[in-house]
């Protein structure tokens, strides 16, 4: 897995650095935009609240005055103070010029506006003239003219009302597209959060893939090479700490596999001649004799008998005779076939084994080593005396193949050695 590998090149400490700096650091960034994002919304929608609450005042304001002067409030025996009817209009008239500035924006009604506009427009010549005479206005005293005030108020106070309410409807939409962006803020940093969570839980699981995955593999490696499977190997390309160990176990293995190789060897080879020992020999000749009575063919085997191997370590000595086994080892090994096994049987005899090798050839196979080995004329290098024997028919099993050739094998000594003999003479 290409993610694997990758994170492989990083040291166990630094993957776990990265774990913990995946998950804190986007946390921790995300945690500060989520509050400033929050507070950012949430001041909105507070200036939204006052927007609405400055541009509706004046006209509530206005309305209860004229209210109030409407019932005789305004009479000067009263000893109330007289309303700034100046000051609500002057604030009344901002507020429509700067709704009208922001008419262009999504969250403003252009048609809202125009209609509280109308409507403040029919209601602004009362509330002028109001501006001129504010004074006691003894509606008591006069019918007539107190008849005509009620009627203006009243129509200026309708008009003040459709104004209220269209302006409204128009300040209802910057609550509203406030209210709207704050949800869409709190969408989406949930979603963000998931998102990042989410990322964090992939990148957590990858470090953990790279470490649990690996030493489960070491693990398993031990168990096999406890177990002797020497030939068991990781992979070590990797650069962190569990590719450090692997190497160190492959190194293990190869060094267990040099020994036992060397052990076996010790075990089953002659340290002189480097031919297959007693045990190897007899291990071959029982291996190739039970696999010859599953096809029910023949097996032969030469027992080979250096002659007067003691006169020339008497004459030459110890070393001489050394070398005079191993020249004779490696001249016959060179002679057989290459299927053929031949080992050191005793000090001075070989074991022979030729699988599939009838009688008949098995004699012209010992005689063909008798002819290259006596053919020497050096008085260090030995001849050799040889008995066959074939089984079946001399014995289904080595040992009595083995007693039939050195049977073989002493009458051609009392024969006059340098010869092959056969067990059925």
């Amino acid at each position: 897995m290409w993610i694997e590998s990758t994170l492989r090149r990083l040291k166990v400490g630094k993957r776990a650095a990265i774990a913990v700096l995946a998950l804190l650091v986007p946390m921790t960034v995300l945690l500060g935009v989520t509050v400033v994002a929050m507070q950012r919304e949430e001041t909105e929608l507070d200036q939204a609240i006052d927007e609405a609450v400055k541009t509706l005042v004046p006209l509530a304001t206005l309305e209860y005055d004229l209210q109030r002067a409407l019932t005789d409030e305004l009479e000067a025996d009263s000893g109330e103070a007289v309303p700034d009817f100046d000051g609500l209009t002057n604030s009344i008239d901002r507020t429509f010029t700067q709704l009208r500035g922001d008419a262009g924006e999504p969250d403003v009604s252009p048609g809202a506006i125009d209609d509280a506009m109308n409507a403040w427009q029919s209601a602004r010549p009362t509330v002028a003239r109001l501006v001129k005479h504010v004074k006691p206005l003894h509606i008591r005293d006069e019918p007539s003219a107190g008849n005509d005030v009620r009627v203006e108020l009243n129509r200026a106070l309708g008009d003040i009302d459709q104004a209220r309410v269209h302006l409204s409807r128009a300040v209802r939409g910057r609550i509203v597209a406030a209210q709207h962006a704050e949800r869409r803020q709190l969408r989406t940093l949930v979603w963000t959060w998931a998102a990042t969570l989410l990322a964090g839980v992939l990148v957590v699981a990858g470090m953990v893939i790279s470490i649990v995955r690996p030493t489960r593999e070491l693990g398993s490696a031990v168990r096999r090479l406890s177990s002797g499977d020497l030939a068991v190997r990781i992979d070590d390309s990797a650069k962190d700490e569990v590719a450090e160990v692997a190497s160190y176990l492959n190194a293990m293995a190869d060094t267990f596999a040099l020994r036992r190789a060397d052990l076996e060897n010790e075990a089953f080879r002659d340290d002189l001649t480097q031919l297959p020992n007693r045990r190897a020999i007899l291990a071959r000749l029982e291996s190739t004799l039970a696999s010859a009575r599953l096809v029910a063919r023949p097996v032969s085997v030469l027992l080979i008998d250096v002659d007067h191997f003691k006169s020339i370590n008497d004459r030459f000595g110890h070393a001489a005779g050394d070398e005079a086994l191993v020249w004779l080892a490696n001249r016959m090994h060179s002679t057989l076939r290459q299927d053929d096994a031949i080992g050191r049987y005793a000090g001075d005899e070989y074991l022979a084994v030729l699988p599939d090798t009838s009688e008949e050839v098995s004699l012209q196979i010992a005689e063909r080593l008798c002819n290259v080995i006596n053919a020497e004329t050096d008085p260090r290098k030995p001849s050799i005396t040889i008995g066959a024997a074939t089984a079946p028919g001399d014995g289904r099993h080595g040992d009595d193949l083995i007693q039939a050739a050195d049977r073989a094998l002493y009458r051609g000594k009392d024969a006059g050695r340098g010869r092959a003999m056969l067990a059925r003479a």
